[in-house]
């Protein structure tokens, strides 16, 4: 998750017009060009004193940014000359002269900072400096951080642990939304190491402190900082230096770590081109986060102790060193860089793998289609900006990385990749949306993409197939002549290249047709000893799919706009543990009742249940339980020490339900972290916290598969 994205509805405007009593008067956001800020922790007081020096851009008259809500500025000059300024809080408007009065609220910033207003008579660049002192003290208990939900998220804070600063903390003065350039130079306690954006420039000691200073050689449109009692190890790839700052606890991590983010940083340079640091750090951190930035990303603690984590999300992280941080996202035309930087991360490492596992990967995306979206939350992948929800993080990285792979189908492989290069090699430092990519496709491919943003980018929505055969001829003994009609059953107009397969005992043949309405008749010829039509068998399109074509899978019950969490003990202690349990799914208040609920009129819900006293009737056949064992997929497990968590359909008149089955009930809180990682799992079994077997219940037969001689 490239992390620099502030939510703020005041830097969307060029001029803020303030309606006084006798005229209006015009406000003006500041440009900042540069940054050099020298920052100093002070760890006790949870407090940073800062210096910020460099340039920006003024105009004539009223002149507006916005700081730390808690900072005390102690002086703010232009050119060297001291400036009066006034500094307030949205709330205390009223402070403000006669003439700056009447402030339209719709242009407040988010997160309530100071509002910094001071007057300047004449327009154009200028060299600022400005000293302040600012707390950032904010609980992180309650950050929430996960695959699915992002809650309850930590701006900034100095604590004992360590100090993360972003920018939707206002560590630094911001003003109208531009990219800028950053140096920090940090104070820090002798023991800490810290990191920001870009590249390591020097590390000196002295005083008893540490000082540390870091650049971003390229714009941004923000800085991150992170600092704490780090250990530190690098490697070498190619000249680039590699680091991980670990916590004591985690240096055991370090050797697979960075032999990993080598790998990536040699991979991406040959598929994109040279990568655009000196270094890149894996930073730890002590709270859940998963986010990248320009040379570093910063991982909780927990996170970065998952097993699978360096073979998925480091990638990913390391990726967007060229999508989103090289090349910039232009956030109101659309963020691509979620599903580019899964094509070539998340989704490529399956294709590497096998065939199978990127066919199961493109299903999955389908499926969480079905699970987290729906008529009343799906949007256009144009409005994407950042995922808050299953449902955002469906479309905005799920379904905009299909369309990247779609893309890649219609042109070829080679064009694909020869237009990553172009594109990263004309629009770096540049801010871009679908339209240059999809522009570069073209021109590369030469073939026609223009139907991709009307259909793909611009409205929201899947397409729904049908397929019906019409009749099956034997032309002569080699070949058979098989018609079909193939419709588009959602009501909207697509361009689709559906694949087509036909197979027989010893037979696969592989084709497609091209669906330009929502009809389409075709007649094709095809080998003798044919006997099943399939349309899209591996999931190439991005399309709804059938029920049928969607085994009972964990994400399709997270998905539940109402998830209600059932218990059949009464012991308060499992009871919280349960609610700890929960609490990762909803973003609502969780409360645990007992199996009464199951009996009401009401099936509006979808039942978690712990320890049913009876099993749904789905799981019989594909579970079975013992006094002491449970048997999954033909392997025994003791119910003693373990936990299953199995997925059910059609369970007292609820469409869907969980099921879990342990003793082991100090388990459930870190189970609940670990469970949405599995989605797209049928059922999962625990050993603690380790997960010992994972699957998938059998699908039915999809409608899109037709034997041509019943």
């Amino acid at each position: 998750m490239r992390k620099h994205v502030i939510g703020r509805t005041a830097l969307l405007a060029l001029v803020l017009t303030i309606m006084a009593a006798t005229q209006a008067v015009a406000v003006h956001e500041v440009e900042f060009d540069s940054h050099d800020i020298n920052l100093r922790l002070d760890v006790e007081s949870h407090s940073a004193f800062i210096i910020d020096c460099g340039s920006l851009l003024l105009e004539e008259g009223w002149n507006l940014f916005y700081i730390s809500g808690k900072a005390e500025v102690s002086s703010l000059t232009i050119d060297e000359q001291y400036t009066d300024f006034l500094a307030v809080h949205a709330e205390d408007t009223a402070q403000l002269p006669d003439e700056l009065r009447g402030l339209d609220s719709e242009f407040f910033a988010e997160g309530n900072p100071l509002m910094v207003f001071f007057e300047f008579a004449s327009e154009g660049e200028h060299r600022f400096a400005m000293s302040y002192r600012s707390e950032f003290h904010q609980d992180v208990g309650n950050m929430r951080f996960s695959r699915e939900h992002v809650g309850g998220e930590v701006t900034g804070t100095i604590l004992d642990q360590g100090a993360y600063l972003s920018p939707a903390c206002y560590f630094y003065p911001q003003g109208k939304e531009a990219t800028s350039r950053f140096l920090v130079t940090a104070d820090i306690p002798a023991e800490w190491e810290c990191v920001s954006d870009g590249n390591a420039m020097s590390d000196e000691s002295r005083w008893g402190r540490k000082f540390q200073t870091w650049e971003n050689p390229f714009e941004s449109d923000g800085l991150m900082f992170m600092a704490g009692p780090y250990v530190v190890k690098t490697m070498n790839a190619d000249g680039v230096d590699v680091r991980c700052y670990f916590f004591e606890a985690d240096t055991s991590l370090f050797d697979d770590y960075l032999t990993s983010t080598v790998g990536y940083i040699k991979m991406y340079s040959e598929l994109i081109g040279p990568y655009p640091y000196n270094q890149f750090s894996v930073v730890e951190n002590f709270f859940p986060t998963g986010y990248g930035m320009p040379a570093w990303t910063l991982l909780g603690q927990q996170v970065l102790r998952l097993p699978f984590i360096r073979h998925t999300s480091l990638g990913h992280e390391v990726l967007h060193n060229w999508w989103g941080n090289s090349v910039y996202v232009d956030y109101d035309r659309g963020n691509w860089c979620e599903g580019s930087t899964v094509y070539g991360a998340d989704y490529r490492y399956k294709l590497l793998q096998s065939p199978a596992a990127a066919r199961d990967y493109r299903k999955n995306i389908l499926k969480e289609y079905v699970s987290y979206v729906d008529e009343g939350n799906d949007f256009p992948i144009r409005e994407f900006t950042s995922r808050s929800s299953p449902g955002t993080r469906t479309i905005g990285y799920g379904k905009a990385m299909m369309v990247f792979h779609m893309i890649e189908e219609e042109i070829g492989t080679t064009p694909f990749f020869d237009s990553w290069k172009r594109v990263y090699q004309e629009y770096r430092e540049h801010r871009i949306s679908w339209e240059e990519w999809i522009k570069t496709f073209g021109e590369v491919s030469g073939v026609d993409m223009s139907s991709v943003i009307p259909q793909w980018i611009d409205r929201p929505g899947a397409p729904s197939l049908a397929v019906e055969v019409e009749s099956t001829n034997v032309e002569s003994d080699d070949a058979l002549t098989v018609k079909f009609a193939l419709s588009e059953t959602s009501g909207l107009d697509y361009r689709l290249k559906v694949p087509v397969r036909f197979t027989g005992p010893d037979i696969v043949l592989d084709t497609s047709v091209l669906l330009i309405s929502t009809e389409e008749n075709f007649s094709l010829s095809v080998p003798a000893g044919i006997t099943t039509l399939e349309v899209d068998p591996d999931y190439h399109l991005f399309r709804r799919l059938y029920p049928e074509e969607i085994e009972p899978i964990i994400s399709g019950v997270l998905g539940s706009d109402n998830l209600r969490f059932v218990s059949t003990s009464e012991e308060d202690s499992v009871t919280d543990m349960f609610l700890q349990f929960g609490e990762n799914f909803t973003q609502d208040s969780v409360i645990v009742e007992g199996p009464d609920i199951l009996e009401y009129d009401s099936r509006d819900f979808t039942p978690i249940i712990l320890n049913p006293a009876d099993l749904p009737d789905y799981l019989v056949g594909l579970i079975s339980v013992g006094k002491e064992t449970v048997l999954v997929d033909d392997t025994e497990f003791s119910l003693a020490g373990h936990t299953c968590i199995l997925t059910a359909e059609k369970f007292r008149g609820f469409e869907k339900c969980l099921v879990i089955l342990t003793s082991d009930f100090e388990s459930l809180s870190r189970l609940g972290q670990l469970v949405p990682h599995y989605g797209k799992y049928s059922y999962l079994v625990f050993e603690g916290s380790r997960n010992v077997a994972k699957g998938q219940w059998p699908a039915k037969n999809s409608p899109l598969r037709v034997e041509l001689f019943d």
